[in-house]
């Protein structure tokens, strides 16, 4: 109603691709705030992966063996920082926050703050800017990642172990549940995420600069925080479905497809604004009244 353009065909498609980075990120991130945990790495894990694909595309690396790479990097920081949290035993805004800040120095020494460009194989690109019939290959894995998460969620051992485990980690491990291994692999799970969107977004460019929020990620893990808190999701944890996230994610997505389009400036486009009272009540449960419970 506000904006002529907002219903066309093309801008839909390009809400929906403009939507799947975020999504995919946001996924990731639910299954580490259904576990009562917080990922703050995610961007900065997006960084690193823009910053060593186009490294080695411009290089003569392979397509296939820079994906391998990137994948395994994104292994790596989640395994670090479900390591950390888990058998080290530290508050998991301390540690992703850490290694957020670690990997963004990294970014910033290694690239000097300037943009990365050069030739990149036309097969590369096709994962960002390429269709699989009418719909754009982001949105297409997007699809295919949803569709894996709501299985695994609602049909598999593993989704029920994450959930109570978020929801009590005492029952869980009492109940026969390896508490840390779940929550690490929670970790894995939403580098590998933030690895895929990395991959996606930086294959749209064939480009990649640490400043600015699509190419250097800037931010999103509050987008992503935002996507799942709206969808549903309480950050102590158990709650949360992945269809409230992808909603969460579309709905954000809308936001800042229509602000541009009926002249709103781009900075009043801010999550935080999306959290509303929900965010307030999970914020204050979460980080006021946390229970004791026994180190697992």
């Amino acid at each position: 109603m506000l904006s002529p353009f907002f219903l066309s065909g093309s801008n839909l498609l390009n809400l929906l691709r403009q939507t799947a980075y975020t999504a995919i990120a946001a996924i990731g991130m639910y299954f580490v705030i259904l576990i009562g945990g917080i990922d703050l790495s995610i961007g900065a894990t997006i960084q690193i992966i823009g910053m060593v694909s186009i490294t080695m595309l411009i290089n003569g690396v392979p397509v296939w063996l820079t994906i391998l790479t990137v994948l395994g990097i994104g292994v790596a920081v989640g395994l670090v920082n479900g390591l950390f949290v888990t058998y080290g035993r530290l508050q998991p805004f301390v540690v992703t926050l850490v290694t957020k800040q670690i990997m963004q120095g990294i970014v910033l020494c290694v690239t000097g703050g300037a943009s990365l460009s050069g030739t990149v194989p036309e097969s590369f690109m096709r994962i960002g800017t390429g269709y699989i019939w009418i719909f754009p290959v982001p949105v297409v894995v997007l699809f295919l990642i949803s569709v894996a998460s709501i299985f695994a969620m609602s049909r598999t051992t593993y989704g029920r172990r994450l959930r109570v485990t978020g929801s009590n980690q005492v029952a869980a491990y009492n109940s026969g549940v390896n508490v840390r291994m779940v929550k690490l692999s929670a970790y894995v799970l939403c580098a590998v995420f933030a690895t895929i969107s990395g991959l996606l977004s930086v294959a749209r460019t064939g480009a990649f600069q640490p400043t600015t929020t699509h190419g250097g990620a800037t931010g999103m893990e509050l987008d992503a925080i935002a996507a799942v808190v709206v969808g549903g999701a309480a950050l102590t944890g158990s709650k949360g479905t992945v269809a409230g996230t992808l909603l969460g994610a579309l709905l954000y997505g809308i936001l800042s497809n229509l602000f541009p389009l009926i002249g709103i400036s781009s900075y009043m486009r801010s999550p935080t604004a999306l959290y509303g009272k929900r965010h307030r009540r999970s914020c204050s449960r979460s980080c006021f009244s946390e229970r004791r419970q026994p180190r697992l």
